[in-house]
């Protein structure tokens, strides 16, 4: 064979020898063996998908992935939520950024928690609500009013946010116990049950539940058996049900004549039901005394019409006690005709269980803190500090909003407000779930500490798991690793739910990386993965970015963070920069559009390959690049 010397030359290069010879880079092996190597021997794909999030790969390639690991040809995971790690610093915000613009422009709706002005630059470029807590502006709403329709059809979800609401601001981080989650429940029952259904008065079937139950309750607690006792003094017999007793006709005589005297003096406190009733108990006691005093009768006659008095013996001692329950439903339809409730709000529930709450205690004799609870939630009660919050009704224009930011940092350190208001954002975006049909995103920066307690728990694990049946996604983002090892929040109720795994830069953890590990459930191939995150060197050509590890379901791999200038000066979280922006948005008539473009422009101009350089001398002349001179 002849070759040029050109080729010749290029196919002397080291590994350049097998485009001399197709076959020299040709070997026989075992399937499994040639596999190891298939990995080392492909570049990434773009993948077919309905939402595609690009970044690009490791030679600086553009490619396109589906985040969420389900919506794609390829199924990877069961749910879209997301956890993300990653230490200050690490690009964690700028990622995440990112990933939200490419959401927005493929019809997402995205609600954000943030505790930094972290996405003040998106919302503005992407024309979003952004909505900061102040004294001023407080974020408040009713939590309590729900419509028909929602109480119909999704009370029990609603009664779980209340429950979390209320423990949290009574309880704080502590659990509540069984006793006083029962009690909460009932009263929400009530209350909602109270404003959509007017009490009256109890059905015969809930009549005769309590008379059930509060007869097993006074057996429970002995009062029955003290009655029983004052009828042994009284009458002198022994009402226990037993064929040996060996009592004589003349005492069941005696009893019975003493019953039927005491009946007649307190028939009036019998309902017309127990008077039927308790006379056909006599007539039958009569017939059976008959029987027992008639000489013709003959002996077994008269035995069996004993042992049938004693067996009604302990009928006419629970007759009689029925109406004394009897009485103590009455005072308790009584009371409960009072409790009326004319709107739903945090004040109306408040005045209803301070007024229920002492009822079921003494109903059930159960114990509650209610002069704490009282104490505690008064702040929230009109004319407290902060009635506000519970009881104003939301913007429901806000449920049409593409895209909303809460920035509540102002209250980041508050251990009251900020927990409560955390979870009311989070119960706005449960509801705009329901109302719009695509794709929803509800993205909680280091925000959700607020809700990592005990109290809350049931609470996010039920959040997560409706979120995934209206196409939503839930995302938590944080920096802390001890957040991450110390919190069984995060590993119960977030990670375990959490098909997708975003990890940024974790050598500062390198040494004591076995927890997370272990938390996540990562392999060694996906360790060492992760610890290639930002450490290869960088390719000439290949612009400044960071890296970030993305794992759906099984499936991992590293992938580079690279924006167009003008994204990133859209989505830059470095203060110095930001100001600079804002320098050109007010040039600019408020335009952040505009701005963008002009800033970019001025930083190529003036040749400056770091924007933060740029932005420096921006800040210096408090002016765009034009009017420095002058």
């Amino acid at each position: 064979a002849c070759y040029n010397q050109l080729e010749l030359f290029s196919n002397s290069f080291p590994g350049m020898s097998y485009s001399f010879n197709k076959d020299y880079d040709l070997f026989l092996t075992l399937g499994d063996a040639a596999l190891c190597l298939f990995y080392k021997e492909h570049m990434k794909h773009s993948e077919e998908s309905r939402l595609n999030v690009f970044y690009t790969d490791r030679q600086g390639i553009p490619v396109s992935i589906d985040i969420t690991g389900k919506e794609g040809k390829i199924k990877m995971t069961d749910n879209a939520n997301f956890f993300c790690l990653g230490p200050s610093g690490s690009g964690k915000s700028f990622h995440m950024n990112s990933v939200v613009a490419q959401l927005l422009m493929q019809d997402t709706d995205v609600v954000m928690i943030d505790t930094g002005d972290s996405y003040e630059g998106i919302s503005h470029y992407f024309q979003g609500t952004y909505i900061t807590y102040s004294k001023d502006k407080p974020i408040s709403m009713n939590p309590f009013c729900i419509t028909s329709d929602e109480y119909n059809l999704n009370f029990g979800e609603k009664k779980q946010f209340l429950k979390s609401l209320i423990f949290l601001i009574f309880k704080g981080n502590e659990e509540p116990t069984k006793i006083e989650d029962k009690i909460i429940n009932q009263t929400l029952v009530e209350y909602y049950d109270e404003y959509f259904h007017p009490f009256e008065k109890f059905s015969e079937r809930e009549r005769e539940r309590l008379r059930e139950r509060l007869l097993l309750e006074e057996k429970k607690n002995g009062e029955y058996e003290r009655y029983e006792e004052k009828l042994e003094e009284k009458y002198g017999g022994d009402y226990t049900i037993s064929e040996l007793e060996g009592i004589s006709s003349d005492d069941i005589v005696d009893s019975s004549d003493k019953i039927k005297e005491s009946k007649e003096t307190d028939d009036l406190e019998f309902t017309d039901e127990e008077k039927e009733h308790h006379a056909k108990i006599e007539r039958q006691v009569n017939k059976l005394r008959n029987i027992v005093n008639d000489k013709a009768a003959t002996d077994g006659e008269k035995q069996n019409a004993n042992r049938q008095l004693i067996r009604l013996m302990p009928e006419l001692i629970e007759g009689k006690y029925l109406m004394h329950i009897e009485k103590k439903i009455d005072k308790m339809e009584k009371k409960r005709r009072k409790l009326r409730v004319s709107n739903l709000s945090f004040n109306t529930y408040y005045e209803f269980a301070l007024e229920r709450i002492p009822q079921i205690m003494t109903e059930k004799k159960i114990e509650f803190d209610i002069d704490n609870f009282a104490a505690i939630l008064e702040q929230f009660y009109k004319g407290g500090e902060l009635e506000y919050t519970l009881n104003n009704e939301f913007d429901s224009s806000l449920f049409d909003e593409k895209f909303i930011v809460f920035e509540i940092d102002k209250i980041k350190d508050d251990p009251i407000l900020f927990p409560i208001v955390v979870l009311i954002i989070m119960d706005v975006f449960l509801q705009k779930m329901r109302l719009k049909k695509g794709r929803k995103a509800l993205i909680i920066e280091e925000a959700w500490k607020a809700i990592s307690s005990p109290t809350m728990a049931g609470y996010i694990k039920y959040l997560y798991k409706t979120v995934r049946k209206f196409n939503g996604i839930a995302g938590v983002v944080t920096q802390e690793l001890n957040d991450v090892i110390d919190s069984p929040i995060v590993k119960e109720a977030i990670i375990n739910n959490s098909d997708v795994k975003i990890l940024l830069d974790q050598s500062k953890f390198k040494d004591r990386y076995e927890d997370i590990s272990s938390i996540l459930g990562l392999t060694e191939v996906q360790k060492q993965q992760i610890f290639t995150v930002n450490a290869l060197p960088s390719k000439e050509g290949i612009p400044y970015h960071k890296e970030v590890w993305i794992s759906r379901g099984q499936n991992s791999d590293v992938y580079s963070v690279e924006v167009p200038p003008e994204w990133y000066w859209a989505f830059t979280t470095e203060r110095v920069e930001k100001e600079a922006l804002k320098i050109y948005e007010r040039a600019y008539n408020n335009n952040i559009e505009q701005a963008i473009a002009h800033i970019e422009e001025d930083r190529k101009r003036i040749n400056l390959s770091r924007y933060f350089d740029f932005a420096v001398l921006i800040n210096k002349h408090q002016n765009i690049m034009d009017l420095w001179d002058k």
